[in-house]
Order: C-alpha cells, then sequence, then structure tokens
C-alpha cells in the first residue's frame, strides 16, 4: 500500500544522487544544536528515511518530556510522502504540523504565472482523533506533486487540467 510516486519511483533518482555524492549510505543525523524542546539536526546527507525517522524519534521524546516540540533536519536527502511522518505523531497523541523546503531546479510557478520560481514545498498537518484515524492534511504546494508528474509520464497519460504548464507558460496535460 505504498505511493509509487513518493517510493520505489525514486530509486532511479536516489542511485543519481549517489553517484553524484548528494547521498552518502550508512550516514545518520546528527543533533547540532538543542535548547529544551527545540532541536536542530543535520541530515549529513543520509537517506532522507533514515534521517527523517531519527529526527521524529527525538521530536515524540521531546514532545513527551516538555509538552511541545521543535525539531528541524537539514541536509537530507528525500524523505518521502510527509504523511508518513505525520502519522507517527498522531499515533503518539500528538498534534503535528511539517515544512518542507525542496531544494533543486525550481518546478512551480505562481498563481497565473508562466515560468518557475520555487520548488514544491510540501506541507502537512495531522490531528489524532479518538476512536477514529487522525485527520491528516498533507499536499505540495504545487498543484500536482512532483513524483505523480513523473510517474504519469513513465505511463504516457496525461495529468489533470491545470497541473502544469510548459517551457512557454502555456497550460499543458503532457508531463
Amino acid at each position: 500500500a505504498g505511493h509509487d510516486s513518493h517510493g520505489i519511483g525514486m530509486i532511479p533518482s536516489y542511485v543519481r544522487s549517489w553517484s553524484q555524492g548528494h547521498l552518502q549510505i550508512n550516514h545518520h543525523a546528527k543533533v547540532v544544536k538543542e535548547a529544551g524542546a527545540a532541536v536542530t539536526l543535520d541530515g549529513d546527507r543520509a537517506f532522507g528515511q533514515v534521517a527523517a525517522h531519527e529526527a521524529m524519534a527525538l521530536g515524540i521524546e521531546k514532545a513527551r518530556q516538555h509538552g511541545i516540540a521543535a525539531v528541524a533536519l537539514h541536509n537530507s536527502h528525500h524523505i518521502g510522502r510527509i504523511g508518513y511522518w505525520a502519522e507517527q505523531c498522531a499515533a503518539a497523541g500528538f498534534v503535528s504540523i511539517h515544512f518542507v523546503s525542496v531544494v533543486g531546479i525550481p518546478m512551480v510557478a505562481p498563481f497565473h504565472g508562466r515560468d518557475s520560481r520555487f520548488g514544491t514545498n510540501p506541507f502537512c498537518v495531522v490531528f489524532p482523533r479518538k476512536d477514529n484515524f487522525p485527520l491528516l492534511l498533507d499536499y505540495a504546494t504545487s498543484a500536482i506533486a512532483f513524483g505523480k508528474t513523473r510517474v504519469a509520464w513513465h505511463k504516457g497519460v496525461p495529468v489533470p487540467p491545470g497541473c502544469l504548464i510548459d517551457v512557454n507558460g502555456v497550460p499543458t496535460t503532457n508531463p
């Protein structure tokens, strides 16, 4: 029950990043600053899933100790679907808000813009609910997640109207 847009479909990108030195195998997040409920971690170019797991475990531990936590993780690789990490917080009984700053080539045009200016920069928030699934919002600031565009391109299928513009800034459904 995975997400091909954020999981196994990323393997070619991981291999490319590793070969270019942007991804380091067997690296882990390191605490670089800590002040009570706040902590900053350097992901040391580790697999994002490893660094994010370590950051989430520390954040949940801090929230249990202090009633609140603020965790910043930088310099890690792709961490996958943000909602996965938020679900861990909900399972521990915490409301959680996640902001992600995507580095690399800008892919998102401003509303009614004709050229890309920023990354997809996902946002996620989760609210645990008693005797029910948590309320989870997980989305990119683009009309469609980049991974879903990549999947459509590989399948040779169009994306919904209003999601993409071409190199001339003209709306297109062709990934």
